[in-house]
């Protein structure tokens, strides 16, 4: 499949998500398959996974992370979509609803507000 077809596919796919998330802004790190540890920033999360934004390597769908969150550690996942600069992990097991509303809470606390913007 050519590149670009392959990348409609992929942003297709990620625009048929089956539970809703919760925007955020958390910069971590993710552990490739290898061994390798890649700092990305998570912009959006759910229980059953995320989506993340790296400056280096691309991820392809199949790959294997582990990515490291507040309070629960470190946690493994699929590689279910990627894009240059993006891509989206499915964990392996869903964090329960009471974890996953506890780790939404940390994050929103560590993230400063956005700034005001100024009137006009």
């Amino acid at each position: 499949m050519p590149e670009t077809a392959r990348q409609a596919d992929e942003h297709q796919h990620a625009s048929r998500r089956q539970v809703a998330r919760d925007l955020v802004d958390l910069g971590t790190v993710l552990i490739r398959n290898g061994g390798d540890e890649v700092a990305v920033r998570l912009v959006d999360l759910s229980r059953k996974g995320f989506h993340a934004r790296c400056a280096s390597p691309q991820f392809a769908r199949g790959d294997v992370v582990t990515v490291r969150l507040p309070l629960v550690g470190f946690i493994p996942g699929r590689v279910m979509w990627g894009l240059k600069g993006c891509f989206g992990c499915q964990f392996s097991v869903p964090l329960d609803e009471r974890t996953y509303l506890r780790l939404l809470a940390r994050i929103r606390a560590q993230t400063p507000p956005a700034p005001a913007s100024p009137a006009g």
